[in-house]
């Protein structure tokens, strides 16, 4: 270990010629390890999980082990480095991704931010560590980018914590996979862009039973975005849930339907009366839209939802369509609205 001595050591009269040598060889180690000392960067390769620095400079260069595409770094031995150390961390190539691990746990260990691992995915990608005791403590990292990346995707992927920031443009019909929430931890976020035309939609799959605004998984509509941040148990959108422009119904003669899940909504043609018709999940102000369509023999009715007051009427000529147009009245504490009927 390169330790400087202590103050007045060198001053003092006592000391031999021997020791002030030592006292010497012990400060210009330990300006070597200070990062940027004009000492060349340490190129070192992880073993087994493992680097072990020589404590002959406190930049390293570091790179995965057999030239993986990607490696895990979950200890740095400091055995040369004393307490306090600062050492500052860069991959060696930009094709090869050097993964820290938070708290991988045994001596050497290394304590991230935000306690999500951390991926060196550029050699202009740095991380400055300190030791403290038996752990690596991180203390800043660099850049911040101003901007993010942004990365084209057209089949199924999944998003981990290395992608906080970044910005994802969709093609396709595919899924993409969000890694558990705990897992990418509190203020991760993440922006996806469907770049469809018309139906084609993306999907977006919280892991196990967690959930996207309580939903059990998104679908994000043609040429629509939405940002994600999680909270490290579930995530949100800071948009909110983003509905469908259109959603279908199957008739049903007891119909419900479930605001939370669209703003427009179309039900198959009517080949019998509605006898119960219940509007879920509705809030205030919101408003709902629901089109309605005689089968070929026409005069089938729809009940009124519970409570609501509508003017007009449904058209009940045979293939003749209907709008019923509601919305949650805050003063009225009832839906409130009107018929539209559509000419034949």
């Amino acid at each position: 270990m390169s330790t400087l001595p202590a103050a007045n050591y060198l001053t003092d009269n006592a000391r031999t010629e021997g020791e002030f040598k030592a006292g010497l060889e012990a400060m210009l180690a330990a300006t070597k390890q200070i990062p940027g000392a004009g000492v060349a960067e340490l190129a070192i390769t992880i073993a087994g999980g493992s680097i072990t620095p020589a404590g002959s400079g406190g930049v390293l260069v570091i790179d995965t082990e057999s030239s993986a595409a990607s490696d895990d770094l979950t200890n740095i031995v400091q055995t040369n480095y004393p307490d306090s150390s600062m050492i500052l961390l860069r991959n060696a190539n930009a094709a090869r991704f050097v993964v820290l691990k938070h708290a991988a746990t045994g001596a050497g260990q290394i304590m991230l931010h935000h306690s999500v691992d951390y991926t060196l995915d550029d050699t202009k990608a740095w991380i400055l560590l300190q030791r403290r005791g038996s752990d690596w403590h991180e203390v800043v990292r660099s850049p911040a980018r101003l901007r993010m990346p942004v990365a084209g995707k057209s089949a199924n992927f999944s998003v981990t914590a290395a992608d906080c920031g970044k910005t994802f443009t969709c093609t396709n019909s595919i899924t993409v996979s969000l890694a558990a929430a705990a897992s990418l931890g509190t203020g991760w976020t993440c922006t996806f862009i469907n770049l469809n035309a018309n139906t084609t939609a993306v999907t977006l799959d919280p892991n196990g039973v967690e959930t996207i605004d309580k939903q059990t998984s998104i679908v994000l509509h043609a040429e629509k975005a939405i940002t994600v941040v999680c909270d490290g148990a579930e995530f949100f959108s800071l948009q909110g849930y983003v509905k469908p422009r259109r959603t279908s119904l199957v008739f049903a003669t007891s119909l419900t339907v479930d605001t939370s899940e669209g703003d427009y909504f179309e039900v198959g043609a009517l080949t019998a009366n509605i006898t119960t018709f219940t509007i879920s999940n509705q809030r205030e102000g919101e408003r709902v839209r629901i089109r309605f369509v005689q089968d070929a023999t026409g005069g089938r009715t729809v009940a009124a939802p519970s409570g609501a007051k509508i003017t007009g009427s449904l058209a009940s000529a045979a293939n003749q369509a209907s709008v019923l147009d509601l919305t949650y009245s805050f003063a009225g504490n009832r839906l409130e609205g009107f018929w539209t009927q559509i000419p034949v």
